[in-house]
């Protein structure tokens, strides 16, 4: 590994704008962990950064077993003194049967409920709570979330609608806690985004949607030496349909 690359951990690295992501920051020259739960997407997006001339190390991880979270920490660790840049991209709204929407919190069942909190804020928690050691001794650093902006509001998927939302309340109170080490905390907050879960739960709103090329172009600002005037921000991206 080229020790003189910036060193980025991205979750849900697998598809979407967490893939987008991946992709951009590894094709400008960063050094990127791949982070999700399906090795054989991880391969995809490793695949598609070595095509742009990039480099990644992939770390299957389901965001909900602290022994994976353990493991992806350790590896990291392993191989790198320090980590420039943390992503949770990853977040839960729907399997590969059914987009978790439409349902009332009364209906909606236990292990789904903790699946969906799991991934979207408890993880999120936890690894940049084991990973500070590698950014803080160094006095620099750039952590950034990927939230939702929901233009009809929560209900029918309560569980993903509070997860992302204290995913930005995270990005707040972390940015005030890290300002005296020079580490920056960010959030980006799409609407809509055109992403292959989109097309296929909601492909009628596919055509306005937001291109997760777009995120990662804006991601790969916020986690630049160009936005070090900014933190503790949650940016909003619309789409068309949304004012």
């Amino acid at each position: 590994m080229d020790n003189t690359k910036l060193k980025v951990l991205v979750t849900g690295a697998s598809t979407g704008i967490g893939r987008a992501v991946a992709v951009e920051l590894a094709r400008n020259g960063a050094h990127v962990f791949l982070a999700s739960r399906s090795t054989m997407r991880l391969k995809e997006t490793a695949q598609l950064i070595s095509s742009a001339g990039g480099s990644s190390q992939i770390i299957p991880t389901d965001l909900r077993k602290t022994s994976d979270l353990d493991n992806l920490v350790d590896l990291i660790k392993k191989s790198s003194q320090r980590l420039d840049i943390m992503i949770h991209a990853a977040g839960v709204w729907h399997n590969d049967k059914i987009a978790y929407a439409g349902v009332a919190l009364v209906d909606t069942p236990e292990d789904q409920i903790r699946e969906v909190i799991d991934v979207g804020i408890t993880a999120p928690m936890l690894l940049t709570r084991s990973l500070l050691p590698l950014m803080i001794p160094h006095k620099q650093g750039k952590i950034l979330c990927i939230s939702g902006t929901f233009a009809s509001g929560g209900a029918g998927w309560l569980h993903y609608y509070v997860s992302k939302l204290a995913l930005e309340h995270f990005t707040v109170g972390l940015a005030q806690e890290l300002r005296q080490y020079e580490i920056q905390v960010n959030c980006i907050s799409p609407s809509d985004t055109n992403t292959e879960a989109l097309r296929k739960y909601f492909p009628d709103d596919a055509a306005t949607a937001i291109d997760p090329n777009e995120i990662a172009k804006l991601a790969r600002f916020l986690v630049s030496t160009d936005s070090d005037h900014l933190t503790g921000q949650c940016i909003v991206i619309k789409n068309k349909n949304v004012h």
